[in-house]
């Protein structure tokens, strides 16, 4: 079980789905907090969310190599 943390991003609604073969994140932001992101910033922002999700989905992957 996770541990509770103060929250880091008030106002925000996430909305989170688990199903036997997807996740699904999504975040409804308060005041359009990204309407002045540039190409290169989403592109940044993308990988950070990529790799935190590999972080947290790590532990649900057989990692073993074949032999």
């Amino acid at each position: 079980m996770a541990n509770p943390t103060k929250c880091l991003t008030s106002g925000a609604t996430f909305t989170t789905r688990i199903s036997p073969d997807r996740v699904s994140v999504s975040v409804k932001l308060p005041n359009e907090e990204l309407r002045t992101l540039t190409e290169e910033e989403a592109i940044i922002l993308e990988t950070l969310i990529h790799n935190q999700m590999e972080l947290v989905l790590r532990p649900y992957f057989n990692t073993q190599t074949s032999k």
